[in-house]
C-alpha cells in the first residue's frame, strides 16, 4: 500500500526531529516519532542521546498513561526495537499503549530486531505500515545502516584545502608547529558535527606531529572520538610529541611491527599499541581494526598522504572537501579531487564544502 499524502507531511516530521540527534545518538541511529489523532498532532519526541530514551519513549511520555489511543497514528522513522539494551524494548511500550496503527518508515538493520519489533505489534493486534518515505530514512542512517550489515566500519574522510589545492602553506613542516587553519567557523562546526557522528577518528604520524590535533567534539555538543594514529611502526618516541596519561591515543602499526623497540618507546610515553593486519587502508585492515577496536565509524583527518592511501584504496564512503576562499600558492599539495561530480555542494560562511557518496554495496571495497 502506498502511504498517503497526510503519512508523508506526518513522517517528514519525524524525519526532521530525528536530525536533532545526530551529534549525540551514536553508535545509535537517529530516530524520530510522532503521534497524530484526526491529523492533529498530540506528541512528538526524537532519540536525543545515547543510552537514553528512545524516540517513542520520549513521545509518549508527554501523553497520560491513560490516555485512549485507539484512533491514533504513531509515526516512527525506524521499527521499534524488540530487544534489551540500555533501554526497555519500545516495541514493548506501544503494545502496552495500544496506538490503532503504526507507521514505520523503515526496518532495522540491527541483527537482534530485524523486523521482529513490527511482528510484535503485529502480534498485539496493531495495525503496522511499513515503507514510508523509506529513502530517506534510509539516507538518513546510512552509517548505522552500514555498521549493521558490513564488516568493516564506516569511513568518512575529511581534509580541507585552499582554493589553489594545498592543505598547508609548509611542504615540510616542523614537528610541534601546530596547525594552520585554512577554513573558517562554519567549516569547524561542520567538522566537528562529523566527528560527534563517528566513534573512532585517524590521522597519520606527521600531522600527530606537525599539528598536535586536538581532534574533539568542542564545538559541537557529543562524545569525542577515540583518536588514532597511523604509523609504520620504524620510528621511535621522539621528545616534544604530544605526551598524556596511558591510553589517551592508540598508534596503529603492522603486527609485525608491534613489538618492536620503536613501538615500545611510544607505548612507554602512554600511547595504547595496536598491530593491524592486511595492507593498509584494505577491506582486511579496515576489518581488523574494527574487530580489535569496536569502532563501527571512522574517520580520517589526515594529512595529505592518508588522504591519498584511503581514496587510492577505495574504502570510503564519504569524502568531505572544505575549500577556502583563499590562494596558498605553494605548500603542502591536497590529493586529486575523486573523478565523479559530487552529490553534494554548499557554502559555508566564506567556503565550499564539497561532498562525495559511495553508493552502498554489499561486495568488499
Amino acid at each position: 500500500m502506498s502511504p498517503s499524502r497526510g503519512d508523508e507531511v506526518w513522517m517528514r516530521r519525524a524525519l526532521e526531529l530525528a536530525w536533532r540527534g545526530r551529534f549525540t545518538t551514536w553508535p545509535n541511529p537517529m530516530v524520530g516519532c510522532v503521534v497524530v489523532q484526526n491529523d492533529t498532532l498530540l506528541a512528538e519526541g526524537w532519540h536525543a542521546t545515547y543510552g537514553e530514551a528512545h524516540a517513542e519513549s520520549n513521545a509518549l511520555s508527554q501523553l497520560p498513561n491513560d490516555a485512549d489511543l485507539a484512533d491514533a497514528t504513531v509515526y516512527v522513522t525506524l521499527e521499534p526495537c524488540s530487544h534489551v539494551g540500555k533501554t526497555p524494548p519500545c516495541a514493548d511500550l506501544l503494545v502496552t499503549r495500544k496506538p490503532g496503527r503504526v507507521v514505520v518508515a523503515t526496518t532495522d538493520p540491527n541483527p537482534k530486531v530485524a523486523g521482529r519489533g513490527i511482528q510484535r505489534l503485529r502480534d498485539a493486534g496493531i495495525a503496522v505500515e511499513v515503507g514510508c518515505l523509506q529513502d530517506e530514512a534510509n539516507a538518513l542512517n546510512r552509517a548505522f545502516i552500514h555498521a549493521m550489515t558490513n564488516p568493516r566500519p564506516w569511513i568518512t574522510l575529511k581534509w580541507a584545502q585552499s582554493a589553489d589545492g594545498f592543505m598547508d602553506p609548509d611542504a615540510q613542516a616542523t614537528w610541534g608547529r601546530g596547525g594552520r587553519a585554512l577554513t573558517g567557523p562554519q567549516s569547524a562546526r561542520h567538522s566537528h558535527g562529523l566527528r560527534a557522528r563517528h566513534d573512532g577518528i585517524l590521522v597519520g604520524m606527521r600531522t600527530w606531529l606537525v599539528d598536535r590535533p586536538a581532534l574533539t567534539t568542542r564545538h559541537v555538543p557529543g562524545r569525542d572520538p577515540l583518536p588514532f594514529v597511523l604509523t609504520s611502526g620504524s620510528s621511535a618516541f621522539m621528545e616534544g610529541a604530544p605526551q598524556g596519561i596511558p591510553g589517551f591515543a592508540t598508534l596503529l602499526c603492522p603486527v609485525s611491527q608491534l613489538q618492536s623497540d620503536a613501538m615500545a618507546s611510544w607505548k612507554a610515553a602512554g600511547y595504547r599499541i595496536l598491530g593491524v593486519e592486511g595492507t593498509v587502508f584494505s577491506q582486511e585492515w579496515w576489518t581488523s581494526f574494527q574487530t580489535a577496536t569496536n569502532v563501527s565509524a571512522c574517520m580520517v583527518e589526515g594529512g595529505a598522504l592518508v588522504a591519498r592511501g584511503v581514496l587510492e584504496s577505495g574504502c570510503w564512503d564519504e569524502v568531505h572537501v572544505l575549500q577556502a576562499n583563499i590562494a596558498l600558492h605553494g605548500g603542502l599539495t591536497a590529493p586529486q579531487l575523486p573523478d565523479s561530480a559530487p552529490q553534494q555542494e554548499q557554502m559555508l560562511g566564506g567556503d565550499v564544502l564539497r561532498v562525495w557518496r559511495q553508493k552502498p554495496t554489499h561486495t568488499p571495497c
